[in-house]
């Protein structure tokens, strides 16, 4: 039941709910808009709608008046006790009256309290201007009348005029303005509780279905693209820039899809050319320790060699000693050329960590320098494999400084991980050396910084005559 809930808090959902209930609610505004409208027209247009409706209703009226335009007094009766519901629903007979006349004004059957009775002349009962109207209707002289009596009512006045155009008499409403106001109420609440509740339960249930079914379709492409998405991101996270998103839309989506494939494009670039420039650096580096161990230590054993060439004809004895001096040289460059070949091999470094990588490669180096070495490790942790590859070579170089100058007899290596950084520190008892004559240019050093530099940490060379010397290097774990 859980999982079934929490997979409507995906994006999806969401958005189909939104689209559901905005469609509700706009239906739901457009048909109440439409009920206020309905309502103004019909208060400011009473008269008319009046005059209207008891058009139709003359009419109905028509057939009763047979015989040459002898009215059928019975038979009106019966007609106006049928419609007098629908006259006065809502407020009592007596606040309004519907009257039915000849065509010289006498009235002929009527309805309501405040009604005059039949063979009254109503023309006596109304204003004069009224009553006037009145007789040019019932004349054929006028069409219908609607207006204000000075009592406040309304009266309402038609003719009744048969297939042939002749005015056969009138029918005249009289309407009080409270009855009025009772009515709309009336209306009011017809059309809440007949029309508009039961219209609203309908455009919900519509809305709902609709608004469902168009948000699902609508989302799916979304929640799509967001997936393709999230799916790129994770290949970038994990280092692998060789992926795009590829949305060619033209929304915001796609706008934001294009930008990061092009960030993705130009991170892939940047790695190439680190990674050459990275080549191009251990080249370097490596022709500079070439040359400055293994092929002058390959000229001094020519020296000797020849040296022992030129005593083998005269004193065999003395061409022993360079002999055996080049046999020690030999062997010191095929240190120093497997001292580079496992600069070389990085993959010492895979499936190992850092820390565990460095107290191999102390232990090797240690043994085959005779120099003693101490491995301390703080915190250790998982660190990005740049980060790794930058201080494990930092630590290479530094020993193989402390091999060619230092003169030490031990060393002490510290490896500090943090939350935010690891630190690299690497310290000897040798002779030293003066690092302001130094310059930060002597062997290995220079590579060092370059290596830190790439990767927006820092290193420090603390060092004097006489007191050893410590190197210090700290990478951020973000980089």
């Amino acid at each position: 039941m859980k999982h079934f809930f929490s997979s409507f808090k995906r994006l999806q959902w969401k958005l189909t709910f939104s689209y559901a209930l905005t469609t509700a609610l706009v239906l739901l505004l457009i048909e109440i808009i439409g009920i206020i409208a309905a309502f103004v027209y019909t208060n400011t247009n009473v008269k008319a709608l009046l005059t209207s409706n008891l058009q139709q209703e003359a009419l109905q009226a028509t057939p009763y008046f047979v015989h040459s335009g002898i009215p059928d007094q019975e038979e009106l009766r019966s007609w106006l006790n049928i419609q007098a519901p629908s006259y006065f629903a809502g407020a009592p007979t007596v606040q309004a009256s519907l009257t039915v006349v000849d065509r010289q004004g006498l009235v002929i059957t009527a309805i309501g309290s405040s009604a005059a009775p039949p063979g009254v002349l109503l023309q006596t009962r109304l204003p004069h201007q009224v009553a006037t109207h009145l007789q040019m209707i019932v004349a054929g002289k006028a069409q219908g009348l609607a207006d204000d009596m000075p009592d406040g009512s309304m009266v309402v006045i038609v003719p009744i005029e048969g297939s042939d155009k002749v005015v056969h008499g009138a029918l005249v409403q009289n309407t009080i303005a409270h009855y009025l106001v009772q009515q709309d109420k009336y209306w009011i609440t017809f059309y809440l509780f007949q029309v508009i509740l039961p219209s609203l339960l309908a455009l919900a249930v519509i809305a709902g279905i609709v608004g469902t079914i168009f948000g699902f379709m609508t989302t799916r492409g979304f929640t799509g693209r967001f997936k393709r998405l999230s799916s790129v991101v994770d290949n970038w996270s994990q280092g692998n820039f060789s992926t795009f998103v590829k949305d060619s839309s033209g929304d915001e989506v796609g706008q934001l899809s294009r930008h990061l494939d092009e960030m993705a494009e130009q991170l892939q670039n940047l790695l190439q050319t680190r990674q050459k420039l990275a080549i191009l650096e251990e080249r370097n580096r490596l022709a500079r320790d070439l040359h400055d161990s293994v092929k002058q230590q390959v000229f001094a054993v020519s020296m000797q060699v020849s040296t022992a060439k030129a005593l083998l004809g005269s004193d065999r004895d003395a061409a022993k000693a360079p002999l055996a001096e080049a046999e020690h040289l030999v062997r010191q460059a095929q240190q120093e050329l497997t001292s580079l070949i496992r600069e070389l091999r990085p993959v010492a470094l895979e499936g190992k960590g850092l820390a565990l990588a460095l107290q191999e490669y102390v232990a090797q180096w240690s043994q085959q320098t005779g120099i003693a070495a101490e491995v301390q490790v703080e915190g250790e942790q998982a660190q990005p494999l740049m980060v790794e590859q930058a201080l494990y070579r930092i630590a290479q170089e530094a020993l193989s400084n402390v091999t060619r100058h230092s003169k030490a007899t031990t060393v002490q290596v510290r490896l500090a991980c943090e939350r935010e950084a690891t630190m690299l520190t690497i310290a000897d008892n040798g002779q030293g050396f003066d690092t302001a004559a130094a310059n930060g240019q002597g062997v290995g050093l220079l590579s060092m910084r370059e290596r830190v530099q790439a990767l927006r940490g820092e290193v420090h060379v603390k060092s004097a005559r006489g007191q050893g010397t410590t190197v210090f290097a700290r990478l951020d774990v973000g980089v």
